[in-house]
């Protein structure tokens, strides 16, 4: 089988496929010796390096990635795609990939993709935007702009995930970090999606971002609803809907 690991940068995903790895489902190639911190992030090369291709942004920071309305793959990169996956599909009864420009460029790879599971998983913004915040004084007045295109990118990958998960003819599961982080059950719900025993690679000494009223991720937000109409409440209950659904069959 083939696991998807779809969702926002820094909301989880490298947590998910960290677990199915070191529960027999191959994501990749891993220095298990380095620290996520040290830059595992549990990512396998070759789908992130072609995805940046075809976005077009190999080395731009991705808060300031601008997604094509429409994506669309050269010849070479359609042949690179196949590549991959008939490759670890030789190599690997079961394997999978992470990557959160996956989420942007899903449509390209179900083309592609024989039948494979898909595991979402979603969190608060104020959660995540203390890894993108810029901490030094030298930068300092660039976080309104960082935190403007922060919430730009968060509502992109979130709402790719409301468009993909209820009309995909694949299994999926959506996953909350929050829950994921501190409710067995839902450790539990991922187990048996998955069908697996699967170890637990949770550290929850790690959860280091808790919600918090940042005023300037809330002017930004304020912005962004004024400009674009868009609300980080109404996604996060649209996502929570999908997660109540449970695991959902082809």
């Amino acid at each position: 089988m083939i696991y998807v690991v779809l969702g926002m940068h820094k909301s989880g995903t490298t947590l998910v496929s960290q677990i199915l790895h070191r529960s027999g489902i191959d994501m990749g190639d891993f220095d298990e010796s380095v620290s996520y911190d040290g830059g595992n992030k549990y990512e396998r090369d070759e789908p992130v390096e072609l995805d940046m291709a075809i976005m077009g942004a190999p080395d731009t920071e991705v808060l300031f990635v601008e997604t094509p309305d429409q994506p669309v793959m050269t010849a070479e990169q359609r042949a690179r795609m196949r590549a991959i996956i008939a490759d670890c599909s030789a190599r690997h009864a079961d394997w999978g990939f992470k990557d959160p420009r996956a989420c942007l460029l899903y449509d390209l790879w179900a083309e592609e993709l024989p039948p494979h599971r898909i595991i979402a998983v979603h969190r608060d913004p104020d959660e995540v935007w203390p890894h993108f915040k810029w901490r030094g004084l030298r930068r300092h007045h660039t976080n309104l702009h960082r935190a403007y295109a922060y919430l730009r990118r968060w509502h992109e990958h979130n709402a790719a995930l409301l468009r993909i998960l209820p009309h995909t003819s694949c299994e999926w599961i959506m996953l909350g970090h929050r829950e994921l982080m501190s409710d067995p059950a839902e450790f539990a719900r991922l187990e048996r999606f998955v069908g697996r025993p699967l170890t637990d690679a949770r550290r929850p000494e790690l959860y280091r971002n808790r919600p918090s009223r940042d005023i300037v991720l809330r002017t930004a937000a304020w912005l962004l609803a004024r400009r674009r109409g868009l609300r980080s409440g109404p996604t996060m209950a649209a996502l929570a809907a999908l997660r109540r659904r449970g695991a959902v069959p082809a």
